[in-house]
């Protein structure tokens, strides 16, 4: 008999227990971290009609679902309500809290302002006012009350049955093909798509492993002396980077930016108040030549990939628009819904059986585009929610393991007794952490988040501010970075986190009981004593350039 050498792996036992490790930390991250908090709760409502449904088939966007109920970011948790506006919900394979086939906006079992933070609407329907009036008044009354929305259609009119009268959305994207810009077959319709690992223009390129590119917009602050950065909007920001891809599409829609700001809604009210307008965040491009198999040839253009409307600024909901549900469908995210044998001996590349997950390369880009997702949905939430986020992210830098060497090299030092430097290291150790974790858009928004809290300090956000609305006109000669500005948040934010430290460090506390008011006061407490070390260190550093000024 032949003799059988056991394989050895020197470190099998560690390996494992590392699984071990992820294992329980999926399941309760509590059992490693005692001082682990349960994330933010938003309340999800997606909504869509027609062929669309939220199942596992071509046209499904059980993926999409997926990503978002198994995301399992430490600061925000999904609840998500799946409504279909006939009969066939689908299934997408994973625990949601309710599905509602025949949804109506005018039924209060489906649908009222305090039951969801946010509505995302894919349509495919292309009939025209399919809410009604009624409908259409109640989601607006959602979104002037706060409420997020999220829209998206198809080429053509698709979409427009469910969208095309929606409060704001109606003029954030073309919800029909009257301006010949969104096509299905000619020249200049919207084709994204990459030609893949088969030769030639193929329409199921659409299903590979291999994305479209996207330009996002960039965006620097006015004054330039806080940070020389420039950054994409939120929605395109992520530990990875700048989001640079979406899922391809022989035929997409487009979004726009609306020149008319005055127009009035079915109620008689300001459709954009205060003058607040939307704004194409994201390009497409089409290549030349494109044929998708059979259509026109393409010329090359690019087109509004993604529109967003900041509504905070007037105290009303957010809204994001996206040129196609192609972005979020199963057949461009993870492949065609076809058996190996069906396929076998046809010239179609395997990659469009199984999308992004076909390869590393794909994969990674589909994080992205996760994060793309994610970031939508974070950025969409109810004004009020905003502090829930920002309690989450000091509290868990408060508890990672390089603030904590950082804090307990000093651990019986009152925080009056901190010096300027020391927080100011404390406070950069945190703002990196954060910058790798959740991206550098939200290390920017979490510095905004505290500054809004003090009053010099808020004076500085229209300035500094990358994403801030400005109506009057940019300055000819902007400031010159006479002056670094960073050690002030550095200070403020290691303050801020010692008293954290201090107060809950050493007590035997149920992490889940203590309310985002309780930190968010402690937090504050500790950050003005950081804005008055800052104030004497900046007037005594500025003594030793009197003379040159």
């Amino acid at each position: 008999m032949p003799t059988i050498t056991p394989s050895f792996t020197p470190h099998a036992a560690l390996i494992e227990q590392l699984g071990y490790r992820d294992k329980i930390f999926t399941e309760n991250p509590r059992l490693i971290y005692p001082w682990w908090r349960l994330p933010c709760r938003v309340r999800l409502l997606l909504v869509t009609d027609s062929f669309l449904d939220f199942g596992t088939g071509d046209f499904g966007l059980s993926t999409f679902v997926n990503m978002l109920v198994n995301d399992q970011r430490y600061y925000v948790r999904f609840e998500i309500t799946l409504g279909h506006r006939g009969n066939f919900v689908g299934d997408p394979g994973v625990a949601v809290e309710r599905s509602i086939p025949q949804f109506r906006f005018n039924n209060a079992d489906h649908f009222a302002g305090d039951k969801y933070d946010e509505v995302w609407l894919f349509g495919a329907d292309s009939g025209s006012n399919e809410l009604g009036n009624d409908e259409l008044l109640a989601l607006a009354g959602f979104m002037n009350g706060g409420g997020g929305v999220f829209a998206t259609g198809d080429h053509g009119s698709l979409g427009k049955g469910l969208c095309g009268d929606v409060l704001r959305v109606r003029a954030m994207r073309l919800w029909d093909n009257t301006s010949g810009k969104v096509g299905m077959t000619d020249p200049q319709r919207n084709d994204t798509n990459r030609i893949g690992h088969d030769v030639g223009s193929q329409f199921d390129d659409q299903s590979d492993d291999i994305p479209q590119t996207i330009a996002p917009k960039l965006y620097s602050n006015r004054l330039n002396f806080f940070w020389k950065e420039t950054y994409p909007h939120p929605l395109l920001c992520s530990p990875l980077g700048r989001i640079t891809v979406l899922p391809d599409h022989p035929h997409e829609g487009e979004c726009i930016a609306p020149t008319d700001l005055a127009t009035t809604y079915i109620d008689g009210s300001a459709e954009f108040p205060g003058g607040i307008a939307p704004e194409v965040i994201a390009h497409s491009t089409v290549p030349a030549g494109n044929t998708a198999g059979f259509k026109q040839a393409t010329q090359h253009h690019s087109f509004g990939a993604i529109s967003a409307y900041d509504g905070y600024l007037a105290d009303v909901g957010r809204v994001v628009t996206d040129a196609t549900w192609h972005h979020c469908v199963n057949v461009n995210l993870v492949g065609e819904q076809t058996d190996i044998e069906s396929n076998r001996g046809t010239t179609e590349h395997p990659s469009k059986l199984t999308g992004f997950l076909s390869t590393a390369s794909g994969q990674q880009h589909l994080q992205q585009i996760k994060h793309y997702f994610i970031n939508t949905a974070v950025w969409l939430v109810r004004k009020a929610q905003r502090w829930c986020f920002t309690s989450r992210y000091l509290w868990h830098l408060t508890f990672h393991h390089r603030v904590i060497e950082a804090t307990t090299n000093y651990a019986d030092l009152p925080l009056d007794r901190y010096r300027p430097s020391l927080l100011y290291e404390i406070g950069t150790h945190a703002i990196d952490v954060l910058g790798r974790r959740a991206g550098q858009c939200r290390r920017l928004e979490l510095i905004f988040e505290i500054f809004y809290e003090f009053d010099p300090l808020r004076d500085l956000i229209p300035s500094i501010d990358p994403w801030v609305f400005r109506l009057e006109e940019e300055e000819e000669d902007p400031l010159l970075p006479w002056i670094n500005l960073e050690p002030l948040y550095g200070i403020i934010i290691g303050a801020g986190l010692v008293a954290l430290r201090q107060q809950f460090n050493d007590r035997d506390f149920a992490p889940d009981q203590i309310e985002d008011e309780e930190i968010r006061r402690v937090f504050l407490e500790g950050a003005q004593r950081g804005i008055d070390l800052s104030k004497e260190s900046f007037k005594r550093q500025m003594a030793t350039v009197r003379s040159l000024l």
